[in-house]
């Protein structure tokens, strides 16, 4: 089985990919990719020491870097909840369990995999196999 370097689709890192979770759909960028690093260090985050400011720098940058959007979110009464970076802040931290979730998620790799990625593993496993016989013989 050869590894797939292009497996992954690059533009979902930054994004987003849709993911459900917790009864409603989230839209999640990758951790760690720019706009994520790029709002932690515009929240002051890494040099704040009150552990709820830098709790709420944390959850703002996680709204405004990884969470891009979201479909049925809902208050008590069941109005939706619409999606902007401040509503997404105080939804996140109402919720310390989705902010597990959301992280979690924004670290799997799975989410970010191109569609036809699944094509791209067979016509790999279907092809000529003359190049892997140097190889295997050099492992054995």
């Amino acid at each position: 089985m050869a590894f797939n370097a292009k497996r992954n689709d690059p533009k979902l890192f930054t994004a987003g990919a849709w993911v459900s979770m917790m009864g409603a759909d989230f839209k999640l960028a990758r951790a760690g990719n720019p706009a994520y690093e790029q709002a932690l260090e515009d929240s002051g985050y890494r040099n704040l020491e009150d552990p709820q400011d830098k709790q709420r720098a944390l959850y703002s940058s996680i709204a405004a870097g990884i969470v891009r959007d979201w479909d049925e979110v809902v208050d008590n009464d069941g109005k939706h909840i619409p999606f902007n970076t401040e509503n997404a802040t105080e939804v996140l931290l109402d919720n310390p369990d989705l902010v597990n979730r959301v992280l979690t998620e924004a670290n799997t790799l799975e989410n970010y995999r191109r569609e036809d990625v699944g094509t791209q593993a067979k016509k790999a496993a279907t092809g000529s196999d003359s190049s892997k016989n140097g190889a295997s013989q050099a492992k054995a």
